[in-house]
């Protein structure tokens, strides 16, 4: 393991715990976006995990895969521009204006996963928890200051 530099770091709320029941839960928030970062963008991306087979520092042996997330899944909500009169001049409309996705939605269950945790299984007994925070102002497709949080979950 190589750390990164302090002044670099820019993980935020980063943690791990040993909950009761005996799981291990690896929670942080990072940017989407940073100067010399592989963004996290607004479509498809490709994330690595791994997990031991216990609470310990150690290899992670073949408990390790990598994973697509597609952040832009079909069915996500899109805010749209009210328009109400079309044929009043004073209103521009181009004919190729684009629907700008307002939330990303969990592919699997339709919940807006800027409002709520999405879930995704990685493997038997591996849970990946995701939300994507939109400043205010932002939307999830073409934000400054996004985030995504996440919490890896591991039963054993």
């Amino acid at each position: 393991i190589q750390l990164m530099p302090e002044e670099q770091q820019t993980l935020t709320d980063a943690g791990i715990t040993v909950n009761e029941d005996g799981q291990t839960v690896m929670a942080f928030t990072k940017l989407m976006s940073e100067p010399g970062e592989i963004e996290i963008v607004y479509g498809e991306n490709r994330f690595l995990w791994a997990h031991g087979n216990d609470a310990t520092l150690a290899h992670h042996g073949n408990n390790r895969a990598a994973f697509s997330l597609d952040l832009a899944a079909a069915g996500a909500a899109v805010a749209e521009e009210e328009v109400t009169d079309p044929t009043d001049p004073s209103v521009e409309v181009e004919e190729d204006s684009v629907n700008v996705p307002d939330a990303i939605q969990d592919p699997s269950g339709g919940q807006d996963c800027t409002v709520n945790f999405c879930e995704n299984d990685l493997a038997s007994g591996f849970l990946q928890k995701y939300k994507i925070n939109v400043p205010e102002g932002q939307n999830a497709a073409n934000c400054e200051g996004c985030s995504i949080t996440m919490e890896l979950i591991f039963e054993g």
